[in-house]
């Protein structure tokens, strides 16, 4: 699917998805991750974030990664006590369209996933889209997608926050030592 933005084409890459099983109802899941400011306590990778707006479509914040790289996160769909639909990046720059979604599985508990489909630049060769999506959006992004799911298990199941790292180091948004 190719969409137009700012005098641009840009395509839509291989998406990746991370899903977890979480023991409580699709409500407290919802109020985890509807609540602004949530990236701080259940992201293992998130240094900062800052919210702008909130909530619903046209909510936006950002998040600064422990290695420093910082993406502004525009929602562009908001389907209460479901999930929403991010942009990141200002146009024309988006990289990534990302879903957050719960889904139920009974009274008391749900699946959650979060699903990244990558922007690419429809003016790129082949082989120049290959290599980026798999340098940002190969391994390194699926590692980051199930720490990133687990950690709003973590945090919906405990009430606890996460902690720097919980799930494992990532070469991307882990410190840069």
């Amino acid at each position: 699917m190719k969409r137009r933005h700012a005098n641009e084409c840009l395509e839509q890459g291989r998406p990746l998805q991370a899903t977890v099983g979480i023991d409580v109802p699709a409500s407290e899941v919802w109020a985890v991750i509807a609540e602004p400011g949530n990236l701080a306590r259940c992201h293992p990778f998130c240094a900062a974030t800052e919210v702008e707006r909130w909530p619903g479509t046209g909510s936006r914040d950002s998040i600064t990664y422990y290695s420093g790289i910082r993406y502004q996160r525009n929602f562009v769909s908001w389907q209460e006590g479901v999930g929403y639909d991010i942009e990141l990046g200002d146009p024309p720059n988006q990289t990534a369209r990302v879903r957050w979604r719960i889904e139920p599985t009974s009274r008391r508990t749900c699946r959650f996933s979060i699903e990244v489909v990558p922007l690419l630049k429809s003016d790129l060769s082949d082989e120049k889209k290959r290599a980026y999506q798999e340098r940002l959006f190969g391994e390194v992004l699926q590692h980051y997608l199930e720490c990133v799911v687990a950690g709003v298990k973590f945090f919906a199941t405990t009430g606890k926050a996460v902690v720097k790292d919980q799930f494992g180091t990532n070469p991307l948004y882990s410190d840069r030592a």
